[in-house]
């Protein structure tokens, strides 16, 4: 295997580690969010709808950032000397795509696991 192959194939694993170690905090938030609708099903509070509007917005923060971030990894693609470079950019397009969705992922999980205690 050579270095550039091996490097890449690093770079793959760290990735998809990456999205594994944002399943728990995912779960922690759905689980907070969800029972706080069912809780105010009908007559929704104050906080209720302020968290659900939080949520949208989160949302839709962390998908422009991620995909105007993993745009500006992508303007590079036209110098990729070879399909490893080429698939070095994707991975990288990827981390930078998921980077904004991860941190609100985990800070979500510390402000709703605060709240609860």
């Amino acid at each position: 295997m050579t270095p550039k192959l091996f490097e890449l194939w690093r770079k793959q694993a760290a990735l998809a580690g990456g999205f594994a170690a944002m399943g728990p905090f995912a779960g922690v938030v759905m689980a907070h969010r969800v029972t706080q609708m069912v809780q105010e099903a009908g007559s929704p509070s104050a906080a209720g709808l302020a968290e659900a509007q939080r949520m949208v917005a989160e949302k839709m923060s962390a998908a422009f950032e991620g995909g105007l971030a993993a745009t500006k990894v992508m303007t590079a693609m036209a110098g990729a000397r070879d399909p490893i470079a080429a698939a070095g950019l994707f991975v990288a397009a990827s981390e930078a795509a998921m980077r904004p969705a991860s941190r609100m992922v985990r800070a979500n999980a510390r402000r709703l696991t605060r709240k609860s205690d």
